[in-house]
């Protein structure tokens, strides 16, 4: 009983705005590459349908790695979307 309660994990924080606009952007990437989510994530090796459906907030590690494929810094990732 002590391993299970060990392995529970506690339930994050998230904040729902930021995660609705971090899909979008990826969304937005995606389209203007011509990109389906099979073809960023056999390329990417993320699970992009559950990131894109919300399941998964993404961690900077897989932001990192969408940047990458894309080309783009983190700062050009977020820029666009007007987050406060």
């Amino acid at each position: 009983a002590i391993l299970f309660a060990s392995m529970v994990r506690k339930k994050q924080r998230r904040d729902e705005l930021l995660l609705q606009k971090i899909v979008l952007r990826i969304k937005e990437l995606r389209s203007i590459h011509g990109h389906t989510q099979e073809k960023l994530k056999e390329a990417t090796g993320l699970n992009i349908p559950n990131l894109e459906t919300g399941e998964n907030f993404p961690n900077l590690t897989t932001l990192s790695i969408i940047c990458s494929y894309y080309k783009l810094s983190l700062d050009e990732f977020f820029a666009p979307m007007n987050y406060q």
